[in-house]
């Protein structure tokens, strides 16, 4: 079985494009029929294939984490131009 971390970059259609970490310039499309539970853009999630399918487990702690971290640069660039 074969597990890495990916970022929910979008959906284009029925499939959900993923960005694997930390790069994020690597593409995995997965069918909306394949994928267990919901997840949403930018979720940060844990896919396992184990050759049959696919396991998506969101990682929720290092989502809202990236979340937050993003969220104080987009402050501190409004406070550099003000």
């Amino acid at each position: 079985m074969n597990t890495k971390e990916y970022t929910l970059d979008r959906f284009e259609g029925d499939y959900a494009i993923f960005l694997k970490r930390p790069e994020e310039t690597e593409q995995l499309a997965i069918h909306r029929r394949e994928m267990n539970g919901k997840v949403q853009e930018g979720d940060i999630v844990d896919i396992q294939d184990n050759g049959m399918g696919y396991h998506i487990t969101v990682l929720k702690d290092t989502t809202a984490k990236k979340k937050e971290h993003v969220k104080n640069l987009l402050n501190e660039l409004k406070s550099k131009n003000n």
